[in-house]
């Protein structure tokens, strides 16, 4: 297969040409598969601003404009806790790393 893939050889064996055709099923079998599943979500914090407080705010004030509107479902209180805690989550899993301290030498 190298040798066709490289130009030195006009026609493989059969053989390669049956293995070249397993391998381009098996590949369009798996983008077939890749474009059927449902995207999943990324994470809130990459979505809103940086930082939990800001990133919570933003929130609030988009449930805050949902419920000056007549159509304010009674599942946005929870939904905005549930986004809420979801980023407190999110930023909790967060590694904690920074440049170290100096240790001062006395």
């Amino acid at each position: 297969m190298r040798k066709f893939v490289n130009g030195t050889t006009e026609r493989p064996h059969q053989r390669s040409l049956r293995a070249m055709g397993l391998l381009y099923n098996e590949r369009q079998a798996l983008q077939a598969r890749e474009r059927g599943t449902i995207p999943t979500a990324g994470q809130l914090k990459l979505l809103l601003p940086r930082g939990l407080d800001e990133a919570g705010a933003e929130v609030r004030a988009v449930f805050d404009a949902i419920r000056g509107t007549r159509k304010a479902s009674p599942l946005a209180d929870d939904l905005e806790q549930w986004l809420l805690r979801r980023l407190r989550e999110e930023y909790a899993a967060e590694p904690q790393w920074g440049p170290a301290r100096k240790r001062s030498r006395k």
